[in-house]
């Protein structure tokens, strides 16, 4: 049965799934994170998060199990945490973003609660702190307060806002990962021959900087962790890249892949061509800053 919330004032935000344009890993810090340069892109996929009144917090959601973990969660706390105030929220989560498949679902709920509960409880929390707030909760936190387009730098919490990217269609492969670890994992599995210098990012920033797009520089550190861990996921490039996309990678850590196409007509034509091979396929759009 749909939960539902009693008829009181509520507020209904979304949180935008993202694709990366480019991901380079430059090498490891001591500690064992790694300095990455990467360029962000918000795409129009997006969970639906309701916020209703209550004296505690508690989460439902749709498609998924709450764990303690959940992003929407620990915002929501540590929110409530930095204000110094006792309120709650009831929080339905309407999951559209597949879980564990690259595409920033979690980091997206997270500051889209951030987002809402700033408004919703009346803080006044001004966006530095915000900012400062979600780097806290996780890498691409940060990115997806505001999304549209963006460059990524240090642990992936250093964000530069861009110019938005010219509107590509996005042919969507989303797969999942059943590994509660994934991410942590396949840096695991990258060697330091996969490292590279930053300059396929930079190129597709000075692309952006000047009203363009750089299908060369689409590319991923991950794509070859990627194929060997998941075979869906090679084939998914693989059928990508023969059904004409201007260029195909894997978003985030994997699996899910996506081709780029200049027109939603090429797009739909090209998504027949993967969905024929048995994969799963969205067609999506690239979109700009949250509101």
């Amino acid at each position: 049965m749909r939960a539902s919330f009693p008829a009181a004032r509520s507020l209904t935000t979304h949180a935008y799934a993202k694709i990366n344009l480019g991901f380079e890993v430059l090498g490891r810090h001591p500690d064992g994170l790694h300095e990455v340069s990467s360029i962000l892109q918000t795409i129009d996929l997006a969970d639906r998060l309701v916020f209703a009144p209550s004296d505690r917090i508690n989460l439902r959601c749709t498609e998924m199990e709450v764990s303690p973990d959940n992003l929407i969660l620990q915002a929501a706390y540590l929110l409530r945490e930095h204000a110094g105030v006792s309120r709650g929220c009831e929080i339905e989560c309407h999951k559209r973003i597949p879980v564990s498949a690259g595409l920033g679902g979690g980091s997206a709920d997270g500051a889209a609660t951030l987002r809402a509960l700033e408004s919703f409880w009346d803080l006044n929390v001004d966006e530095a702190m915000l900012g400062d707030l979600a780097a806290r909760l996780g890498a691409d936190v940060p990115f997806c307060l505001f999304g549209g387009t963006a460059l990524a730098t240090g642990t992936g919490r250093v964000v530069e806002w861009l110019p938005d990217a010219p509107v590509h269609w996005v042919v969507l492969v989303p797969l999942t990962a059943d590994d509660p670890a994934k991410t942590a994992n396949m840096y695991g599995r990258l060697r330091e021959s996969q490292w590279s210098d930053g300059g396929a990012v930079r190129r597709q920033e000075a692309a952006i900087r000047s009203g363009n797009l750089d299908y060369s520089a689409v590319r991923s550190a991950f794509t070859a962790p990627a194929r060997d861990t998941w075979p869906a996921a090679g084939g998914a490039l693989e059928a990508l890249e023969g059904s004409g996309a201007l260029a195909a990678s894997v978003s985030g850590a994997g699996p899910s892949a996506f081709g780029l196409f200049g027109s939603r007509a090429d797009a739909n034509r090209a998504a027949e061509k993967v969905r024929i091979g048995g994969l799963p396929v969205r067609v999506q759009k690239f979109t700009g800053p949250v509101a």
